[in-house]
This record gives structure tokens, sequence and C-alpha cells, in this order.
């Protein structure tokens, strides 16, 4: 890298529009093992000092792994210890590897979600599974697009375990609630935070007219009814709720047939949502970061609907009207330069997974997972 393209300095006035042209200095080397001598600059307005490393994807890394594999692996049943065997590293590497991919992910999805097609049906569903055991079940909220099968978003909610049980299975139940808190209503905060996002990024010059199709859970009721999308309403924004039973058979007649068939997808292209496998998440936040990068593998890299005819190859993001070169561009850059988060106004779902942001009841409360410093620069 010849010339930096901003100071990382968040606090720099250089950081998101630099001023003038000049307003660096060359700073030496410093020498690595991995990439061999780095060049380093220095900011002169706040004199931060950087290198050409602090902008690549591979920064702070002691190794490089192959992303665009690592992407496909994942999203192809791979489990962790397998990518470990598979990549020759050690599983703390490609989990750390996975955090970056999904922190690139979602710079690029929150970029190119806007501009998607705004005039088609909007499905919203869980994905029931669990974490660290079935005593911990979790319901990841999906938002997805009724026609292209553009997924949107995710969100994460942790439940109590219910339904039917033995009675050692209700003892132990017990002793876990006397130990743990659960979240109070986490579906419908999980379903709210979607809403919020298509409230913040519904275009002007797209339809005032929103639909919203689910199936016949309560609590998904109960969230629209007290978010501002729906309280809003008006002669010209209209919402309209299609509600579905859970029962009807999921052909492609079904108006939640987008929702049904993305978690088909992910029960089998994803080993943690496997049934009745050793492969499950035992980190919540670590399960989201999965999660998110199958969802930018789903929307711009797998073919659209794959019992199509072999010669039509459009993604799930050019059938929602999401501009083809615009696509190849920004996901050349995924995997080359480092997305910064300053540099981004990310709404709350997608911060949520950035930050690694999840309800854990183990913890008692809203817990944020470790995360290297660089990551919320």
């Amino acid at each position: 890298m010849q010339n930096p393209p901003f100071c990382p300095n968040a606090c720099c006035r250089n950081h998101l529009h630099p001023e003038v042209p000049d307003w660096w200095r060359k700073d030496g080397f410093h020498a690595t093992k991995t990439f061999g001598s780095v060049q380093r600059f220095q900011c002169l307005r706040c004199g931060t000092s950087f290198s050409s490393q602090t902008f690549s994807v591979h920064y702070f890394a002691k190794c490089i792994v192959n992303l665009r594999a690592l992407e496909r692996r994942l999203s192809s049943s791979m489990s962790i210890r397998a990518l470990s065997r598979d990549f020759k590293r050690s599983c703390g590497t490609i989990l750390n590897r996975i955090d970056r991919l999904a922190r690139q992910g979602i710079a690029l999805h929150a970029h190119l979600r806007p501009t998607r097609n705004q005039n088609e049906s909007t499905c919203y569903d869980d994905l029931v599974s669990f974490d660290r055991s079935q005593y911990f079940p979790n319901n990841i909220g999906i938002s997805i697009t009724a026609t292209s099968h553009y997924a949107l978003g995710l969100s994460h909610a942790t439940m109590r375990r219910s339904g039917r049980m033995s009675k050692a299975q209700k003892a132990r139940r017990a002793r876990i609630d006397q130990k743990v808190e659960f979240e109070a209503r986490a579906v419908e905060r999980s379903m709210f935070s979607h809403l919020s996002m298509l409230q913040t990024e519904s275009s002007p010059y797209g339809s005032k007219r929103t639909v919203l199709v689910t199936d016949k859970k309560l609590e998904y009721e109960r969230a629209l009814k007290i978010h501002p999308l729906y309280r809003g309403r008006d002669a010209e924004h209209q919402l309209t709720h299609v509600r579905v039973s859970s029962k009807a058979p999921r052909t492609v007649s079904n108006p939640l047939f987008a929702s049904n068939y993305f978690d088909r997808e992910v029960r089998k292209d994803l080993a943690q949502h496997r049934r009745e496998t050793a492969c499950f998440a035992r980190n919540p936040a670590n399960g989201m970061s999965r999660m998110a990068v199958y969802l930018v593998y789903h929307n711009y890299e797998k073919r659209y609907f794959i019992k199509r005819k072999e010669d039509r190859k459009e993604t799930a993001a050019e059938m929602a009207g999401i501009n083809p070169m615009l696509i190849k561009h920004l996901r050349r850059s995924m995997f080359s330069r480092r997305a910064i988060l300053s540099r981004m106004e990310l709404v709350d779902i997608d911060k949520a997974i950035w930050e690694k942001q999840v309800y854990e009841p183990n913890e008692g409360g809203l817990h944020w997972s470790k995360l290297p410093r660089y990551a919320c620069a």
C-alpha cells in the first residue's frame, strides 16, 4: 500500500474524510514473520502511527488462512474441528477467522441491503435450536424476502426449555431455574429488532405498503402491535400482517415458503444446526457469527433456488435487484480490506452480532463476549 486511505484514529478529522491529500508521512518499516517488511505511516494531524496492515483483513494475524475457502467450507456443513484439521490450524484460530469473516460480511450486507427491491413482502420466522445443551433452547429470528429469498437479518433469543420431559429432566430443569435468569419476552424483543431494521432502511422511493408474513405465534403479534412501524400507520403508509398456520404444508404455494426454505438450507449447510449430532454451539455469540457468515454466503455467493436450470446462476441478492457489479466489487474487498466499525452506521440488529452481544442466562443478563480491541475501533 503506497497511500493510506484514512487515519485509523476515530477521533481524528482525517478518519472519515481526509481534508488534504498529504495528511500522512512515511514512518519507516517493521519486520514480521508472516508478512515480511511492513510499511508504517504517521498522521500529521493527530500523530497516530499505523501501518499498511492496519487496513488489511489479516490485521494482527500471526498466520494466513484463506477466508474464501473458509467461508465455503463452513457453509458446506463442516464443523469447527473438521475445519481445524482441514486448514491445519487450531480451533481458536479458526474461530478467530470466522469472527473476522462475520464482521466483514456484516459490513458488506449493511451496505447492500438498503439497495434491494423494497416492494417485496417480508417473511419472518424463528429457527429453533439450542446452545450448550437442550436446557438452553434458542430462537434465531430470520427475516427474508418472500420472492427472492434474500435474507435480511438475524437475531437471537434464549428460551426456557419446555415440552415433554421425563421426571429426571424436569428435576434438572428446576435446578437450572434456581441458578439462572431467563430473559423475559425474548422472542418479542428479537422480532422488534427486525421491525426496527425494516423501518430504518425503508426507502422513500419504495412502496408505501409493507407486507409482513409470519406464523400464528402470539409473540409476533404482540411485538408488532407495540412497534412504531405498526402504530405509525396512516393513509400513505400501510402495513399488512399475514398470519399463516405453522402446520400448513411447506410447499411453494405457502406464503412462508421463503422462511421454510432458508430453515431447511441452514439445517443442511451449518453443522451446528444438524439434528441429533454432537455439533452444536457451545457459545451463543460464536454461533451467531457463524450464522452471519452463512447469511452472506447464501445471499451473495450461493445460486438462487438450487433446483433452477443450470444456465441460471443469479444469487438471491441479484434476484432482489442489487447491482451485480457492486456485489462483485464489495465481495472482492470483503476478503482483503478490513471493515472498521467507526466508519459505518450499523443498525442495532447488525451491531449486536458485530459486538457479540447476546443475552446469556448463565451470565444473568445481557452479555458481551470478549472481543479484540481492533474489532471495536
